[in-house]
């Protein structure tokens, strides 16, 4: 008879916790749909930054013309960041990471025994459409770079560093057992086809070439180059 009572005086504990958990329930939403409209409006202002940079540069980009941008309050941006330079720096590292991201998901889509050469021209082709067509945030980092203050380029290499080294070891695989030999060529040779790619964001318009074109330019002076460069046959 001990247990039962014991049992009884249990039972109607569920439905107690289950009221007085209600109202967090309710409180909890109401936070979370918050917190979802906060990363929105926050969404809002890095996509309009990172348009206003890629096009009118460091020192060019105002913040009243990326409030206009954004549909928002210039006062808006300081409640999210407090100074202009906070914005543009996390534009700058949203820029990198996102590419970084790209070249990722780019060859994690490959067949794992796609040659070196060939998964090097993949990244190369998927750089090029992500820089040129798709992210506004990549132009913004690689046309103000050099313009933005040290402290930001300092919080940038690290980012830019690990993308580097992504990229080295896609060339260093790829420049197997060709003349590039040496450390030195090598990390030169990562740095002429980056520098490269990253370039035409100054010079392409769909005017001048059409991108498939200057994509498939890419890919044949890839090829070429590590192609042209493997040793000569002993005589």
């Amino acid at each position: 008879m001990q247990k039962s009572t014991l049992r009884a005086a249990k039972a109607p504990a569920p439905a107690k916790r289950a009221r007085t958990m209600a109202p967090k329930s309710g409180a909890s939403r109401a936070a979370g749909e918050d917190v979802k409209k906060s990363e929105a409006t926050r969404q809002r202002i890095l996509d309009a930054a990172a348009l206003v940079l890629s096009r009118e540069g460091f020192a060019g980009a105002k913040l009243a013309d990326i409030a206009e941008q954004a549909q928002l309050k210039i006062g808006t941006l300081y409640y999210y960041y407090e100074s202009r330079e906070a914005l543009v720096e996390a534009v700058m590292v949203a820029g990198v990471e996102h590419v970084r991201e790209h070249t990722l998901e780019t060859l994690a889509a490959l067949d794992p025994k796609a040659p070196p050469v060939e998964r090097l021209c993949a990244v190369v082709e998927s750089h090029l459409r992500f820089v040129l067509e798709i992210s506004n945030y990549t132009q913004a980092v690689i046309r103000n770079t050099g313009q933005v203050p040290e402290h930001i380029r300092t919080t940038l290499r690290h980012e830019i560093g690990k993308h580097g080294r992504l990229w080295q070891g896609l060339v260093d695989a790829a420049a197997e057992g060709t003349q590039f030999s040496t450390r030195s060529q090598r990390d030169a040779l990562r740095l002429l086809i980056l520098g490269g790619l990253n370039w035409t964001v100054e010079w392409w318009s769909d005017s001048r070439a059409p991108l498939d074109e200057v994509v498939e330019t890419a890919l044949m002076m890839t090829r070429a180059t590590l192609r042209r460069s493997a040793p000569r046959p002993a005589r």
